[in-house]
């Protein structure tokens, strides 16, 4: 298992005060604490993922993470034994919850818990089984989500409701103001791959 942690403040010696108690709780094996500049920590894994890598993801938002949820996510986990595919769960809450609903377009910040499913693959003959387990785990959480998705984690499985998908994801007010904010600056729709919001 990997904790990840990332302390946004010019105090480290604040940022290692809040991770102690976890350590003290579970010490780790490997243990690497060091600052590091955005960029490189959003490219971190890229070395794991080259081009060309095979992928589908899925996610929900949930607020339980009770003995339901965990054993939903322990089965599923158990039955993943290929390199590259996994789950996460961000815990939000703090400074991300303090911030309005309206003042961005992320889809909702009242959930207590994001899940993310990430399945990485390199060979075309794995498509239908890795892209149904990362299914499967999605179908899962749902009885459990608080109806938000992140778009980043929607797969293109019908390429004639990209735009639904991206209605249904915002919300009619958020998806309004992205197209005004699109058609300000993207006016000819050049950045219209993955799910693309139109100016129109």
């Amino acid at each position: 298992m990997l904790v990840g942690f990332a302390w946004a403040g010019s105090d480290h010696e604040a940022g290692a005060g809040v991770v102690a108690p976890l350590l003290a709780a579970a010490p780790a094996e490997v243990e690497l604490v060091e600052p590091v500049p955005w960029p490189a920590w959003q490219g971190q894994a890229d070395v794991l993922f080259p081009r060309g890598s095979r992928a589908y993801w899925k996610n929900t938002a949930f607020d339980r993470l009770d003995d339901a949820v965990i054993e939903t996510i322990a089965l599923r986990a158990a039955e993943q034994t290929w390199r590259g595919t996994g789950f996460d769960i961000h815990h939000m809450g703090g400074a991300y919850a303090r911030v309005p609903e309206d003042a961005t377009a992320f889809p909702t910040r009242a959930a207590r818990f994001w899940f993310n499913a990430y399945g990485f693959w390199s060979d075309a003959a794995d498509d239908a089984d890795r892209t149904a387990f990362v299914r499967g785990i999605g179908a899962d959480m749902e009885p459990f989500s608080a109806g938000a998705q992140y778009v980043n984690f929607v797969g293109v499985d019908d390429p004639a409701d990209v735009h639904g998908q991206a209605a249904r994801i915002w919300g009619p007010d958020k998806l309004d103001r992205l197209r005004a904010l699109k058609r300000r600056y993207d006016p000819g729709n050049l950045f219209r791959l993955n799910h693309n919001i139109a100016p129109e």
